[in-house]
């Protein structure tokens, strides 16, 4: 099955679910996976950290960089506040 109809499946399920006990396991299980990507993406050893750090100065460097005032218009026109 396509991913994108399960997923709208699933939206149109949870809409018309009742049960809180289930909504509150199913929170839990979304900020499990928040928390658990955020790990994954957050350097473990100073060499993670100083190759991060390495790719940010090469970033600033080729202007790969957005102002304040750019960032805020972005997530202004993405998600309307």
């Amino acid at each position: 099955m396509d991913i994108a109809v399960k997923k709208v499946e699933l939206i149109e399920w949870l809409v018309r679910l009742q049960d809180e006990k289930l909504i509150q396991r199913i929170d839990t299980l979304k900020k499990g996976s928040v928390k658990s990507l955020y790990e994954q993406r957050m350097p473990k050893t100073m060499e993670e950290i100083q190759a991060k750090l390495d790719r940010s100065e090469k970033d600033i460097n080729a202007g790969n960089v957005h102002s304040q005032e750019e960032v805020e218009n972005y997530f202004k026109t993405k998600f309307g506040h």
